[in-house]
């Protein structure tokens, strides 16, 4: 018979022979379950971050209506009637008083403004003024309102551009204020881009200098040498005795018709009365004089016409 003792020490065995294999299971679950939970609750603590950094690189400002419309308006703008005219006639006195009003626009860079900006105008080639552009959307998609020093009562005035493949149009509007009626339009062709300073002659200069003068010729002085020039739309010349050139377009007063001046306010500045030809340019001497011209009734300054002084030939390009 076995004593008390060793029937306990026996159970003791028994008991840590079954008892092992599911201390040794349950050990590994817990260590499986930690293993897993680690990774998931990294997770967890990184998610907002990556959330966050996605909002904040997708945010940003929409532009305004002055920065969508600037980089369009920008610029001289010159009328396009205007132009057609002195394509056609080949003469500025003769598109002079066809000339109609507002027969020029600038506009510089307005993108960082948030209101308004004013704009320069001239009036019939011989006067200037300005305008204001009011940052305000229009009648019409891509229009701004504009408000006029004198406007006729009970109408309004926009801006908006028309853009096709080959060139972008400046329309001015005017339009009946009730029923938004449209009573006139003007349209206008961009010849450059204004500079730092407020110029209202560049826009109408280098659209003329383009249709009138630009290129490259050879021909001849009054004293037959040989000459060969190059005319720029800036207003630069080289091959000639002078540095710039301007083509008269103002013909309010006295004054000798179609008009080349060299180096204006200058003490070289000199002065010819120009035939412009489509190939073909010719320059004369002007005398001023004091008395009744030709076909007239009263004593006036007037001009006439001397000895041709250069005749040119456009040269074709190669």
């Amino acid at each position: 018979m076995l004593s008390q003792r060793s029937l306990i020490s026996v159970g003791l065995l028994l008991i840590t022979y079954f008892m092992k294999p599911l201390f040794i299971a349950v050990l590994s679950l817990t260590c499986l379950l930690q293993a897993c939970q680690q990774p998931a609750e990294k997770a967890v603590q990184q998610a907002p971050i990556t959330a966050v950094d996605t909002t904040k690189a997708s945010v940003g400002a929409a532009p305004t209506l002055a920065q969508r419309l600037s980089p369009v308006l920008k610029g001289h703008w010159v009328s396009a009637d205007y132009l057609q005219k002195v394509a056609l006639t080949r003469s500025p006195q003769a598109a002079f008083d066809d000339a109609l009003s507002p027969t020029s626009l600038e506009i510089g860079d307005f993108a960082n403004q948030k209101d308004s900006v004013e704009i320069g105008a001239s009036y019939g080639l011989h006067e200037g003024g300005n305008l204001t552009l009011l940052l305000q959307a229009g009648t019409q998609p891509g229009s701004l309102k504009v408000r006029e020093p004198s406007g006729e009562a009970g109408t309004s005035t926009e801006l908006a551009y028309r853009i096709t493949s080959t060139d972008t149009t400046l329309l001015y509007s005017t339009r009946k204020s009730r029923t938004n009626k449209l009573i006139n339009q003007l349209a206008y062709r961009r010849t450059g881009m204004p500079g730092k300073t407020t110029d209202l002659e560049a826009g109408v200069e280098l659209g003329v200098n383009k249709l009138l003068l630009s290129g490259r010729y050879t021909g001849t002085d009054s004293a037959g040498r040989a000459v060969a020039v190059r005319f720029f739309t800036d207003g630069t010349v080289l091959g000639l005795p002078f540095k710039k050139y301007v083509v008269q377009t103002d013909f309010a007063g006295p004054n000798p018709g179609d008009e080349l001046v060299f180096d204006v306010h200058t003490k070289q500045q000199q002065s010819f009365a120009a035939s412009f030809g489509r190939d073909t340019l010719k320059f004369y001497t002007t005398h001023s004089l004091i008395g009744i011209p030709p076909g007239g009734t009263d004593t006036t300054e007037y001009f006439t016409r001397g000895r041709l002084r250069y005749q040119l030939l456009r040269t074709k390009q190669p």
